[in-house]
């Protein structure tokens, strides 16, 4: 975990624990934590999407020159980002890179506006980060605390990579019909 300089939702410099910063569908997540535990001893984590930040002139929107990061509101969106997380999980795992990983350090000064928090259980987190925060006996699920819940049992995360993958079978599949109508119409 490289540590991150950014400017929380209350306007204040503070350092987080930046634990990913990945690119998926043609947007930009960072997830990250303030090594916060909850009761149970589950690690509490937050995730943001990544966007220029820009502000109203005469002229229309200009960027900033900022990075913000926002609160994931779409449900669908949010769906597709708790499956890379699986897909993160397991590339720990077994050594792969199914996820488009960046540089951490181009977040540094990164306005948080708002952020989703989901909550990873102490077993899951020392099989990503080959670290032992606590013997902790947990049930290794990925819990949302906006009350969804990322499934992401060690038994059941492997369907969620296929499902992951047969997607992007299918966006592939769906992009090559659309070049094919793109080429027949001009």
């Amino acid at each position: 975990m490289n540590n991150v300089e950014i400017i929380d939702i209350d306007g204040n410099k503070v350092k987080v624990s930046g634990i990913y910063y990945i690119s998926t569908n043609n947007n930009y997540y960072f997830i990250y934590t303030k090594g916060e535990k909850d009761n149970d001893s589950h690690v509490i984590f937050y995730i943001v999407k990544i966007l220029q930040e820009v502000t109203n002139s005469a002229q229309g929107p200009t960027p900033t020159g900022y990075l913000i990061g926002l609160k994931i509101n779409d449900d669908n969106e949010y769906d597709m980002v708790k499956k890379d997380i699986a897909s993160i999980i397991n590339d720990k795992e077994n050594s792969t890179k199914s996820v488009r990983y960046l540089e951490l350090s181009m977040l540094n000064n990164l306005k948080i506006k708002d952020n989703r928090t989901f909550k990873l259980g102490i077993e899951t987190y020392n099989k990503i980060f080959n670290n032992t925060i606590n013997n902790v006996n947990d049930n290794t699920n990925v819990v949302d605390t906006t009350n969804n819940t990322i499934m992401v049992e060690d038994n059941n995360y492997d369907e969620l990579i296929k499902e992951n993958d047969s997607l992007k079978q299918q966006i592939n599949e769906l992009n090559k019909k659309i070049q094919i109508i793109k080429d027949i119409v001009n």
